[in-house]
Protein backbone atom coordinates (compact mmCIF):
# COMPACT_ATOMS: atom_id res chain seq x y z
CA UNK A 1 0.00 0.00 0.00
CA UNK A 2 1.34 3.58 -0.67
CA UNK A 3 0.59 6.49 0.95
CA UNK A 4 -0.11 9.79 -1.35
CA UNK A 5 2.79 12.38 0.71
CA UNK A 6 0.71 15.69 1.16
CA UNK A 7 1.41 19.09 -0.80
CA UNK A 8 4.20 19.87 2.15
CA UNK A 9 5.61 16.84 2.36
CA UNK A 10 6.22 16.83 -1.25
CA UNK A 11 7.75 20.44 -1.01
CA UNK A 12 9.90 19.18 1.61
CA UNK A 13 11.21 16.38 -0.05
CA UNK A 14 11.89 18.73 -3.41
CA UNK A 15 13.60 20.98 -1.02
CA UNK A 16 16.16 18.32 0.11
CA UNK A 17 16.76 17.48 -3.51
CA UNK A 18 17.41 20.90 -4.11
CA UNK A 19 19.86 21.38 -0.82
CA UNK A 20 21.81 17.72 -1.74
CA UNK A 21 22.47 19.31 -5.31
CA UNK A 22 23.49 22.31 -3.53
CA UNK A 23 26.42 20.51 -1.32
CA UNK A 24 27.20 18.30 -4.38
CA UNK A 25 27.98 21.80 -6.48
CA UNK A 26 29.67 23.16 -2.79
CA UNK A 27 31.75 20.12 -2.97
CA UNK A 28 32.41 19.63 -6.80
CA UNK A 29 33.56 23.72 -6.00
CA UNK A 30 36.17 22.75 -3.22
CA UNK A 31 37.67 20.49 -4.89
CA UNK A 32 37.91 22.50 -7.80
CA UNK A 33 39.60 25.34 -5.79
CA UNK A 34 42.12 22.74 -3.71
CA UNK A 35 43.10 21.69 -6.99
CA UNK A 36 43.78 24.47 -8.55
CA UNK A 37 46.03 25.88 -5.25
CA UNK A 38 48.68 23.20 -5.91
CA UNK A 39 51.64 23.71 -7.88
CA UNK A 40 50.94 21.22 -10.15
CA UNK A 41 47.65 21.48 -10.52
CA UNK A 42 45.74 17.75 -11.80
CA UNK A 43 43.91 19.45 -14.91
CA UNK A 44 41.56 16.90 -16.03
CA UNK A 45 40.79 16.01 -12.77
CA UNK A 46 40.17 20.02 -12.52
CA UNK A 47 37.99 19.89 -16.11
CA UNK A 48 36.27 16.67 -14.71
CA UNK A 49 34.93 18.32 -12.00
CA UNK A 50 33.80 21.37 -13.52
CA UNK A 51 31.24 19.10 -15.97
CA UNK A 52 30.15 17.28 -13.09
CA UNK A 53 29.40 20.83 -11.54
CA UNK A 54 27.99 21.66 -15.06
CA UNK A 55 26.26 18.36 -14.47
CA UNK A 56 24.73 19.30 -10.84
CA UNK A 57 23.38 23.12 -12.08
CA UNK A 58 21.57 21.31 -14.82
CA UNK A 59 19.83 19.15 -13.05
CA UNK A 60 18.97 21.81 -10.34
CA UNK A 61 17.61 24.11 -13.18
CA UNK A 62 15.66 21.32 -14.29
CA UNK A 63 14.75 19.69 -10.86
CA UNK A 64 10.28 20.77 -10.58
CA UNK A 65 8.41 19.41 -7.39
CA UNK A 66 5.58 17.99 -9.66
CA UNK A 67 8.23 15.71 -11.11
CA UNK A 68 8.34 13.18 -7.31
CA UNK A 69 10.43 10.65 -9.61
CA UNK A 70 13.58 12.78 -10.36
CA UNK A 71 13.49 13.85 -6.67
CA UNK A 72 13.32 11.10 -4.96
CA UNK A 73 15.75 9.94 -7.56
CA UNK A 74 18.19 12.82 -6.59
CA UNK A 75 17.76 11.95 -2.77
CA UNK A 76 18.60 8.39 -3.58
CA UNK A 77 21.88 9.06 -5.63
CA UNK A 78 22.85 11.93 -3.38
CA UNK A 79 22.08 10.82 0.34
CA UNK A 80 24.62 8.15 0.36
CA UNK A 81 26.99 9.93 -1.55
CA UNK A 82 26.79 13.30 1.44
CA UNK A 83 26.77 10.86 3.91
CA UNK A 84 29.85 8.91 3.77
CA UNK A 85 31.30 12.00 2.70
CA UNK A 86 30.54 13.98 5.93
CA UNK A 87 31.32 10.48 7.59
CA UNK A 88 34.90 11.21 6.48
CA UNK A 89 34.86 14.51 7.47
CA UNK A 90 33.91 13.61 10.89
CA UNK A 91 35.96 10.71 11.02
CA UNK A 92 39.38 12.96 10.28
CA UNK A 93 38.28 15.95 12.69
Amino acid sequence: MTTELTHQQRLNRFEIAQEMIGFMMAWRTSLIDEEQQKLSPDTALIAQWEAEFDKLDDELYNLHLSDEKDIERVIAEYGPILKASSNTVQAGA
